[in-house]
């Protein structure tokens, strides 16, 4: 079997498994706990419906040989990204017999994932097609929800006396939304990235406010700000760039 076509029948296997994955191993077990007042409302968790809906749409257009040119130049990362999210809800289960090695093998998968997202959309910015909307704006879904999420991960899993410091909370969320400008700058990713990270830090200042923990919900209403504002102005260069460019003739 070709490369291209192992990338594709694995893309597809692992955008079904996340669902499956995903009934077995509930993600709303791990929504209480140390770090509770930065850890989102469970509503805020369905974002992850989204993310495989998208993955699944992706997959499906890897068979489509309009779009298959596009889904093979970032087939490979979102395989990674794609089996990660799997292996990680398996070592989240993992921490409740055994705690440090399932924490540490979480954060490490979740370094992993979003390191793959940003290859892909590294990957996407030459890329071109009716397609790409879907296929970039699906990627910078997964990644801008991994962005804030990995920041959570290691909260969670510090000791309790550290999980629970409201320093250590703030230090969290600022890192969450410095990952974003960061991200937002140097790759001007799909506006679904700023939106997916917007989103988890709302979720964020709500149960912030609810624990009184007015550090992080300060840092986290900051943050929707100025990482909305940055996606804002990201998307304008964008436009004004594609608009700048010569047409090939």
């Amino acid at each position: 079997m070709s490369s291209p076509a192992l990338s594709k029948v694995l893309l597809t296997v692992t955008a079904l498994l996340m669902p499956v994955t995903s009934v077995l191993v509930p993600m709303d077990s791990f929504q209480s706990g140390p770090g509770e007042a930065v850890t989102p409302p469970g509503i805020f968790f369905a974002i992850w419906g989204l993310v495989i809906i998208g993955c699944w749409a992706v997959a499906l257009l890897g068979w489509v040989r309009s779009a298959s040119r596009i889904v093979d130049t970032v087939a490979w990362p979102l395989v990674i990204a794609q089996a990660g999210f799997s292996v990680w809800l398996v070592f989240a289960y993992l921490r409740t017999t055994h705690p440090t090695v399932g924490s540490i093998c979480t954060v490490l998968t979740f370094v992993v994932i979003l390191a793959s997202l940003l290859v892909a959309i590294a990957r996407l910015r030459t890329a071109e097609g009716q397609s790409l909307w879907l296929i970039a704006g699906t990627a910078a879904l997964f990644a801008g929800w991994s962005s804030a999420a990995i920041w959570l991960n290691v909260i969670t899993v510090l000791p309790d006396a550290l999980a629970n410091s409201t320093v250590v909370q703030t230090i969290g969320v600022a890192g969450a939304a410095i990952t974003t400008l960061a991200v937002t700058v140097t790759l001007r990713p799909a506006w679904a990235y700023s939106g997916a990270v917007i989103w988890a830090l709302i979720g964020i200042a709500i149960s912030a406010s609810r624990f009184g923990a007015w550090p992080p919900f300060v840092v986290a209403v900051a943050g929707i700000v100025i990482v909305g504002f940055v996606g804002v102005r990201s998307r304008r260069a964008v436009r004004h760039s594609a608009a700048a460019e010569p047409v090939r003739g």
